[in-house]
């Protein structure tokens, strides 16, 4: 699944692929169950927690769980504040990274783990994964996390390459993220079952947003808003990206619908703008749709809403189901190609970053 296909030169066939795979996959990763949680893990009482592209939703998600739902607390942290931070800041902490596969970023955070009690790295990468795809480095690095101590949490999919997008291991990550917290003593909430998720994971974008999205694109290509309450507001960034990645559009805005009457409204009246606004089922959050969307007509603006009837540790994953659709349906009908994305190969300034390499 990670080398290029002449038959399927824009990556499509492979994406489609990778979509069809997500329930099964979230299916098997709940009957194999969590990695059990080490003896430090367990004991761990503080968190420092980072990620970055769709692992920042991961991060945050992570923090919003320990915080909300634990007696324990967390903080997130960008990838850059690792760079040059005292190690008196890390001091009695646990470290946690995300990356799905273990970039040059992420390794940032990683090679400051001696500055922390504990690390722990959710990665969809294994020692002998990196190593049969000849990345010797990374799974060095694996090696030497896991024989000092260190514990990796492993979940799909490994290899997620050829294209830009990937649709898989952002749903997996929400999952193990879950089962990973479940197992603190102090945790209040249950994990899901498979019949939980079933109705999630077939959730699809409205009809007039997907009609309008491949018909009307330009629309939308100069970016829109995407409007939602908290805490989905904090760990949606890769509902976000998905139009960005998949579709090379200028990345939607977040805000929380409140935050909304504070700039952004005023911003996307003064230069009209579609949004997106997502509906989970509270009760105080129905109220605030409803004053959203007669805000927006009001203006005329078009508002789209993308309603998923579940609380917030589960409506995640029916957003990213059906905003995955959206992009999908739209990267189909533009014919975006995701296998030669642009700046292909023109990053690695940046994204290959790490001045401890």
């Amino acid at each position: 699944m990670s080398s290029s296909n002449p038959n399927d030169p824009l990556g499509h066939v492979l994406l489609e692929e990778r979509l069809a795979r997500i329930p099964s996959i979230l299916d098997q990763m709940l009957v194999r169950g969590p990695t059990p949680l080490s003896p430090a893990t367990q004991e761990s009482q503080r968190f420092v927690i980072t990620g970055t592209g769709s692992s920042e939703a991961h991060a945050r998600y992570l923090a919003m769980l320990i915080n909300l739902y634990t007696e324990r607390s967390a903080s997130f942290l960008p990838l850059s504040g690792f760079v040059d931070a005292p190690a008196s800041n890390f001091s009695g902490r646990t470290l946690v990274v995300y990356s799905q596969g273990v970039s040059p970023n992420a390794q940032i955070a990683l090679h400051r783990g001696s500055d922390f009690d504990h690390t722990i790295l959710f990665s969809a990468t294994t020692p002998t994964a990196a190593a049969a795809a000849g990345k010797l480095d990374r799974a060095r690095l694996l090696n030497r996390l896991i024989d000092q101590g260190g514990a990796l949490i492993e979940f799909p999919l490994a290899e997620e390459y050829t294209t830009l997008i990937r649709f898989v291991g952002p749903l997996a990550g929400y999952l193990a993220t879950m089962q990973f917290v479940a197992q603190f003593k102090c945790a209040r909430f249950e994990l899901p079952t498979s019949q939980d998720l079933e109705p999630l994971l077939a959730a699809r974008a409205p009809a007039p947003l997907r009609n309008d999205m491949c018909n009307l694109p330009s629309a939308f290509a100069g970016g829109f808003n995407l409007i939602t309450a908290a805490p989905i507001s904090d760990f949606s960034q890769n509902l976000a990206c998905k139009f960005m990645e998949g579709l090379f559009w200028n990345c939607p805005s977040i805000s929380d619908f409140l935050q909304f009457a504070h700039g952004p409204f005023q911003q996307m009246t003064a230069h009209p703008k579609p949004a997106i606004i997502l509906q989970g089922n509270g009760t105080g959050e129905a109220k605030m749709v409803e004053r959203s969307v007669a805000m927006l007509r009001g203006v005329g603006a078009t508002a789209y809403v993308v309603q998923i009837s579940a609380p917030p540790l589960l409506s995640i994953f029916g957003f990213e189901a059906a905003l995955n659709d959206l992009v999908f349906t739209v990267m189909r009908h533009l014919n975006v190609d995701q296998v030669n994305w642009p700046g292909k190969g023109r990053d690695d300034l940046l994204y290959g970053f790490c001045p401890d390499s």
